[in-house]
């Protein structure tokens, strides 16, 4: 990386589920680069629109990769949102995996690829399945340059019980990452440090998160995001 570009923000633009996912990434990205000047953008969802913006979840990741794709001259690669950030980070949680098309309302005879669900562990036998089904969105074969993807197993909520409640017997379990559902486990933590998961509370605890990402990354794909996030803003 030149001294001009790194004496700059670097521009980070984020395309996620939701907004709680955004907030644990930015202190992911934090802890991963504590002295660089960050600029982050979340792309989409766009909650700046009226009437709810374009909604959020999973479905909301695979429309933009689309219009994307569309507005780029047939793949993402040649998009601006690609073209006007130094990194851009795709998001889509591993329970996706188990998901049709037609619960998230996407209406496409020829989109056969999901649910692409394996047996975990091990986790990156479902986030590598997976992967394939978002490059497909995308309408690409390999990963552009600068784009980089999270795909938390089984969904972001893992990483956050990880980060705040460590000690939970299912946490310090070897089998975590397969856990059914790590966000159930948010309302059944001790009342006193107990959170939801809402843009409140998730911001209330950015510095927690981020201290201990370290010990998040002990996680296979935690590590996987950290170790091609890095090398993607390096490269």
């Amino acid at each position: 990386m030149s001294e001009t570009t790194s004496s700059r923000p670097l521009r980070i633009g984020l395309v996620v589920e939701g907004q709680t996912d955004g907030i644990v990434l930015r202190a992911a990205i934090r802890s991963l680069l504590p002295e660089r000047e960050l600029d982050f953008t979340t792309i989409s969802p766009d909650f700046s629109l009226a009437f709810g913006g374009t909604g959020e979840g999973w479905s909301s990741v695979y429309r933009w990769c689309r219009q994307a794709a569309s507005e780029g001259g047939g793949s993402v690669s040649g998009s601006i949102s690609l073209l006007n950030h130094d990194a851009l980070v795709i998001q889509v949680d591993a329970d996706v995996a188990e998901e049709t098309y037609q619960r998230g309302h996407i209406y496409d005879e020829t989109a056969t690829d999901l649910p692409c669900v394996k047996p975990c562990p091990p986790a990156d036998a479902t986030t590598n399945a997976l992967r394939q089904v978002v490059l497909r969105w995308m309408n690409e074969s390999t990963l552009p340059p600068k784009c980089i993807f999270c795909t938390p197993s089984k969904n972001m909520e893992a990483w956050v019980m990880r980060a705040l409640y460590p000690d939970n017997i299912h946490v310090k379990s070897p089998r975590w990452e397969c856990h059914a559902s790590p966000e159930g486990q948010l309302g059944q933590q001790p009342k006193a440090s107990r959170i939801a998961k809402t843009r409140r509370d998730y911001e209330s605890r950015r510095p927690q998160l981020i201290a201990a990402w370290p010990q998040v990354r002990h996680l296979s794909e935690a590590e996987r995001f950290s170790l091609e996030f890095v090398s993607a803003v390096e490269s």
